[in-house]
C-alpha cells in the first residue's frame, strides 16, 4: 500500500525501495540521489527537445527515465528565474502490454478484450514529484503487480483505463473509451453483496460528524457507480440488488439521502445513486431519492432567499451551486421519463403500399 498523500516527498518516495514484511520493493526509476531535497519537485513540459516530435507517443518508462531523469544538459532548461529544470518532451504517453502477462498474473479476465499499449494524454504543463512518482511507479511495473487507486484518480489522463473492483479502482490494459469507470462485474457482485461489511452503520446507533459522514459517502458513491455502471451493462438486476443493499445498509434513517454539505457534495453523491436508480430501471428508490433531494434543495434556497442582501457576501457560489442542482435533478426526471416513454411507445414506421406490393 502506497500513501499517495506523502509521494511528494523524497524521503517517502526512497521508502519505498526497501521491501516491507512480504511486500517487495518499488521500482521508483530515479535513484536516491536524483529525488531528495528539491530536485524534481517539479518537471516542466518542453517541445523543444531536438529529434523529439511532442505530438509522437513516446514509452512512458523511457520518457521519466532518459528525459525528466536525466541530468544531460541537452535534457534540462532554464525557468524565467535561471533554475535549471528537468523536463518532459512529450504529454502523449503509452505503456506497452505483455498481453501473456496479463492474462496469467489475472490482471485481466480471459474474455476481457486489452489493447497492446496503454495510451493517454498528460493534460499538465507540469508534473509535480507526487504525479511523477506514480508515473514512475506505473511505468516501471510492467504489469507484474497490480496497481489500484481508492478513488477514480483522472489527474494524470490515464482514467480511461481505470475499471473498478468494488471499492478500488484498477489500472488495467482495457480502454472504457471514455465512457466512465466500468464496474468487474462478477468481481464487484461477489465482493460488494457478500463480502463489504458495513460495521455498525445500520444499526443507526453510531453518531457520525461531518468528516465520517464523507466517508459514508465514499461508500454511497461506491455502489451508485458500480450500479450504473451494471446497468449500462444490460445487468439491469444485478444493478437492482447493489442499490437495495446500500440503501438497507445506508438508507435514509442512518444516512440520510439529502442535507447541506461541503460543495453540496453529500447531495451531488445522492444525485449519483438517482442517476444509477434511473439506468437501472428502479423506479421507487428513485422516487424516494428524488423527492428527499428536491426538498432540501428548495429548502436551502428558502433559507438563501431569507437572509438579507448584507449577509448573502461571499455565498453566490453556494447559492449558485444549490439552483444548478435543482435544474440537473428537474433535467433527469424530464430525460428518464422521456426515455421510458420511447420504450413504452416505439415509433410507428409508415409503410407505402409500394414498399408491400407483390412484383
Amino acid at each position: 500500500m502506497i500513501n499517495s498523500s506523502l509521494l511528494g516527498t523524497d524521503w517517502y518516495i526512497n521508502q519505498l525501495r526497501y521491501k516491507v514484511n512480504e511486500s517487495d520493493p518499488i521500482d521508483a526509476i530515479w535513484s536516491a540521489d536524483q529525488i531528495e531535497g528539491s530536485k524534481r519537485d517539479v518537471i516542466q513540459f518542453s517541445s523543444a527537445i531536438s529529434g523529439i516530435d511532442p505530438n509522437q507517443p513516446m514509452d512512458l518508462y523511457t520518457m521519466m527515465k532518459d528525459y525528466a531523469g536525466s541530468d544531460e544538459d541537452s535534457k534540462v532548461q532554464q525557468n524565467n528565474n535561471g533554475d535549471v529544470m528537468n523536463i518532459f518532451p512529450s504529454q502523449n504517453v503509452f505503456i506497452p502490454v505483455d498481453s501473456q502477462l496479463v492474462y496469467q498474473n489475472g490482471t485481466v479476465g480471459k474474455n476481457d478484450k486489452i489493447v497492446p499499449k496503454v495510451s493517454f494524454k498528460i493534460n499538465k504543463n507540469y508534473i509535480y514529484k507526487n504525479d511523477a512518482a506514480i508515473l514512475n511507479i506505473i511505468a516501471a511495473n510492467k504489469w507484474k503487480r497490480p496497481i489500484y487507486f481508492t478513488s477514480p484518480y483522472g489527474e494524470l489522463g490515464f482514467e480511461n483505463y481505470l475499471r473498478q473492483d468494488g471499492m478500488t479502482y484498477r489500472l488495467v490494459p482495457i480502454d472504457n473509451g471514455g465512457t466512465g469507470t466500468q464496474a468487474n462485474a462478477d468481481w464487484v457482485m461477489d465482493k460488494m453483496m457478500n463480502k463489504f461489511s458495513f460495521s455498525k452503520a445500520p444499526k443507526g446507533s453510531v453518531y457520525y460528524d461531518e468528516e465520517n459522514r464523507r466517508h459514508l459517502n465514499s461508500i454511497r458513491l461506491a455502489y451508485a457507480q458500480a450500479a450504473g455502471s451494471l446497468a449500462d451493462q444490460d445487468r439491469k438486476e444485478d444493478a437492482i440488488k447493489l442499490l437495495h443493499k446500500c440503501d438497507s445498509m445506508l438508507g435514509q434513517d442512518v444516512h440520510p439521502y439529502a442535507m447541506p454539505g461541503r460543495y453540496q457534495q453529500h447531495n451531488q453523491i445522492s444525485m449519483q445513486m438517482l442517476v444509477a436508480c434511473y439506468k437501472a430501471d428502479e423506479v421507487n428508490l428513485a422516487e424516494k431519492i428524488s423527492k428527499l433531494l428536491k426538498k432540501d434543495i428548495e429548502q436551502q434556497a428558502a433559507y438563501y432567499r431569507s437572509l438579507p442582501e448584507n449577509k448573502r457576501d461571499g455565498m453566490g457560489q453556494e447559492i449558485d451551486r444549490n439552483e444548478n442542482m435543482l435544474n440537473t435533478l428537474i433535467q433527469f426526471k424530464n430525460q428518464y421519463e422521456m426515455i421510458k416513454q420511447q420504450k413504452n411507445n416505439p415509433p410507428v414506421k409508415n409503410v407505402s403500399p409500394t414498399d408491400t406490393a407483390k412484383p
